[in-house]
């Protein structure tokens, strides 16, 4: 969840940042207006010096206060040679890993985790100061280990529970990302925590002398986390309940309004109430139902005293089409689903999909396979009370095998559809096979429209995941009318519309130097839309429509004629648009 942000404000500015991880934690450094002020703090008289060796790791040591990481109070530090603190771990671990990462040490606070080796040169001093309330520990002028290069550094712990990290000498190699390193902490599982650099990455955070990174947490921060749905591709005409993620990011319970705003009209807000910190919730807001055409979508939280705006507001695309996938998954295999194949009675995997076009066209199936074992079949069948009618299947494929592992296999298909809007996607396993494995999602939204089990016995909802399996779908079926023969000029695609339609006649078809007119009616008969061709003297006349009525209000899913005719009536066809 790292962000790196450098936003103004209506006048304030906010210095350059990552975070908040999910303990709330965010870092600021001293390269921006509003970060911390860099101010070594010498220690090497006052200090303490602590006899390390090449890969060593000492204390605990007291910190004179009690320090709050991570929602625990800890009272100790131990310090090890390369470049880390922890307040459990006793580990010397000289190669960095990345942050977070499980692997010991954790609860770690890494200043400058390089192979360092304090026997050849420099010294490590610690200093508690309990009168200006703080806890030092500087590593001066100790050498990475062969490479003829020594760092000064130090973090300070504040009794606000503030942390930060001085750089007071970096040499060429580390600046430029030369020695690998990393930067940053970790909570005591290493589940999560807040990466400032690795290995000279990210550029703009490389480590340099006389900079200064603060990490902290805030009291009021309420965070728009992610838009869930509409997310990506969606289909045009559908109803889509959007579904948003919001969190507390801050240490106090959190009260706020939460709105939702889509690009031609949309706008809704829901309330939030007593969110605890460090929490997140679901939001679900009224229905939208898009035409085919791109959105801005932006969801926004309006905390009073949020003390961190950078984070208020997130803006994202959505595009909607009559073509594409169904889909209820990211597009990511979290996890993996593995079904045995019984011995006596056929088990397959099934997802159900709501199609939301009356008649379609179905272009094919695609299932994500973990490895290259086969399914014996790959059916794509309407409802039946509530479960896959296996006997009037739509599409049918035998022994589909992947070619390589990890990837998604497609079966092909160019069916009109009529009947139901709910289908099924059914794989069959082999009898007696131990595969092939599903790709698995376990990202919100969960859906749960995945199933399993023998479909002669029952079927079994999957509630954890969503299966990685999809249609694709082509909602494009319009319908074509003219009127008497003779008179069938005017063309209109595409046909239904998407973003625009155009809308052309021959000019041989205009009297003189009259304008064509051109009229939208909806199904009862009302003009919606008054349009004219213009540009007298060409061979064609064309004009766009954007599926607007006279007010500029978007009509929604219906059929509409298209009519056209010249002041002195001299033709007159018909089209009627799917939209």
């Amino acid at each position: 969840m790292m962000r790196t942000l450098a936003v103004m404000f209506t006048g304030l500015a906010i210095a350059a940042a990552g975070g908040p991880d999910r303990g709330g934690y965010r870092w600021q450094d001293s390269d921006e207006p509003g970060g911390p002020a860099f101010g070594w703090v010498d220690i090497s008289g006052s200090g303490t010096r602590v006899p390390l060796g090449d890969d060593d790791n000492v204390g605990p040591f007291d910190l004179g206060f009690a320090f709050d990481f991570y929602g625990r109070e800890r009272d100790s530090v131990r310090i090890c040679s390369n470049g880390w603190l922890s307040f459990t771990s006793e580990s010397h671990q000289f190669h960095h890993f990345p942050i977070p990462d499980a692997r010991d040490p954790n609860s770690l606070l890494a200043p400058l985790w390089a192979d360092f080796d304090p026997s050849e040169a420099g010294s490590v001093y610690y200093y508690a100061d309990t009168a200006a309330g703080r806890f030092t520990v500087s590593w001066v002028g100790v050498p990475i280990h062969g490479s003829g290069d020594s760092c000064t550094f130090q973090v300070i712990l504040d009794t606000s529970s503030a942390i930060v990290f001085q750089y007071l000498r970096m040499p060429a190699s580390v600046r430029l990302g030369v020695d690998s390193c990393s930067a940053g902490i970790e909570n005591d599982s290493g589940r999560f925590g807040l990466e400032y650099v690795r290995d000279g990455f990210p550029m703009e955070n490389r480590l340099h002398d006389s900079l200064a990174v603060k990490y902290s947490r805030l009291q009021h921060d309420a965070c728009a986390e992610a838009v869930l749905r509409p997310a990506g591709q969606v289909f045009a005409g559908d109803s889509i309940a959007p579904l948003v993620l919001v969190w507390n990011a801050g240490l106090s319970p959190a009260s706020f309004p939460a709105r939702l705003r889509i690009e031609g009209g949309y706008e809704e807000e829901v309330t939030v109430a007593g969110l605890e910190p460090l929490h997140d919730t679901l939001l679900q807001f009224p229905f939208w139902t898009p035409s085919a055409d791109t959105y801005l979508v932006e969801l926004n939280t309006g905390l009073q005293g949020d003390e961190w705006p950078a984070n208020d507001t997130l803006r994202t695309e959505v595009s909607a089409a009559y073509q594409g996938e169904l889909r209820y998954d990211d597009g990511g295999a979290e996890a993996w689903f593995l079904k045995n194949g019984a011995p006596t009675t056929d088990w397959a995997a099934a997802v159900k999909f709501s199609v939301p076009y009356g008649q379609y066209r179905l272009r094919g199936a695609r299932v994500f396979l973990a490895d290259t074992l086969p399914f014996s079949k790959v059916l794509v069948c309407p409802d039946s009370s509530g479960a896959p009618g296996l006997g009037s299947p739509y599409l049918r494929a035998d022994s589909v095998i992947g070619s390589q592992p990890e990837a998604w296999v497609d079966v092909s298909a160019d069916t009109l559809v009529t009947t139901s809007p709910d289908m099924w996607l059914v794989a069959f396993w082999p009898r007696r096979a131990a595969g092939p494995r599903i790709g698995e999602d376990r990202n919100l939204p969960v859906d749960g429209r995945t199933y399993y089990g023998s479909p002669t016995v029952r079927w079994f909802p999957y509630p954890d995941g969503d299966l990685l399996a999809r249609l694709v779908i082509d909602g494009r079926t319009g319908i074509c009318e003219v009127g008497p023969a003779g008179l069938e000029y005017l063309a209109a695609s595409p046909n239904p519309f998407r973003v625009r339609t155009v809308i052309s006649l021959p000019a041989s078809r205009i009297q003189g130097a009259e304008e064509p007119r051109i009229r939208v009616y909806d199904a009862s008969g009302r003009c919606v839309k008054n349009l004219r061709a213009y540009g007298v003297g060409r061979e064609t006349y064309s004009v766009l429509w954007d599926g607007t009525d006279d007010s500029g209000r978007r009509l929604g899913a219906g059929t509409y004629f298209i009519k056209m005719g010249s002041e002195s009536g001299s033709g007159l066809a018909r089209v009627t648009m799917l939209r």
